[in-house]
């Protein structure tokens, strides 16, 4: 009888262990901002590769994307109840990793600390004279209010001209509310690319970059624990085996070629809201986009 029992608790154990190794693990991720925002495109491409190289030891998986955009200030709280998001890629800032789980290692390999400057083309004499971080901070920079980079911007003394939408920040330039709005190279010419009908008259500005340590991390929700040891392993993979690197290189490897960052005036911001934890010394997180 003691031999039946035990057989039948050891099944149902088994049973259950099979049943979660094979549990559908749902991420729930937000819409981008505008039909005109390619923003996404890459770094929807490593979540999806994070969670399939994962799927032999965590099983099936589904991304959904939210029906509307919810709002940037709204964002954290709705990923910390983890019901509407598991799952927001976005610039780590002290804040998001306190609240949230960090995956620290960076998707675009600190691409985005690099900003070329789009400007209005009836400006670029301004920037003529600008060698330096004082001379910069004699000119008023465009963010929207609600970007890590507004905090940073702003902490460190410079003059910054608020947009509350993505998308108005570059009618707002075209207008010269502001004299430059800096943008990652990654995504730049996209936008311009884009929206070069609307705005004939914004181009970036041909001598200069800014160098802002920014990393863009994958951060899940403290509900989903599972959700983010699964992406964690998924992307320590990728790293390990170069798939990021390769990704990387495939989608923008032409525009930091185009960009000519070595040959440009790079001026080191920095970033005072830093997170201490950032892994700076893992150098194979980190790419050498001066190289490129």
């Amino acid at each position: 009888m003691l031999n039946r029992v035990f057989l039948l608790m050891s099944l149902c154990v088994l049973s259950l262990a099979t049943t979660n190794s094979h549990a559908l693990d749902i991420v729930h991720v937000n819409k981008r901002h505008s039909v005109q925002d390619t923003r996404t495109v890459y770094p929807h491409a490593v979540l999806h590769k994070a969670l399939d190289v994962s799927s032999e030891r965590y099983g099936p998986f589904k991304v959904t994307v939210n029906e509307f955009v919810l709002p940037n200030n709204r964002t954290i709280d709705l990923l910390e109840h983890g019901e509407i998001l598991n799952v927001v890629m976005v610039v780590t800032s002290t804040e998001w990793e306190s609240r949230t789980i960090p995956i620290r290692i960076p998707l675009r390999m600190g691409a985005l600390a690099y900003r070329v400057l789009v400007v209005n083309e009836h400006s670029l004499a301004k920037f003529e004279q600008v060698t330096d971080l004082q001379s910069l901070k004699a000119l008023t920079v465009g963010l929207h209010r609600n970007w890590v980079t507004w905090n940073i911007m702003t902490d460190l003394g410079f003059d910054v001209g608020s947009g509350y939408s993505y998308e108005s920040l570059f009618g707002m330039l075209s207008k010269r509310r502001f004299d430059y709005l800096p943008r990652g190279v990654h995504e730049v010419y996209d936008e311009l690319k884009i929206r070069h009908k609307r705005y004939p008259g914004i181009v970036i500005e041909p001598k200069l970059a800014l160098y802002i340590p920014s990393p863009f991390y994958m951060f899940v929700s403290p509900k989903h624990p599972r959700i983010a040891e699964r992406l964690t392993f998924g992307l320590e993979k990728m790293v390990k085996d170069g798939t990021l690197k390769s990704m990387f290189l495939a989608h923008y490897g032409d525009t930091y070629k185009q960009a000519n960052l070595k040959n440009r005036t790079i001026i080191d911001i920095g970033n005072p809201l830093l997170p201490k934890e950032t892994p700076l010394d893992r150098e194979e997180l980190w790419l050498d986009f001066l190289a490129l």
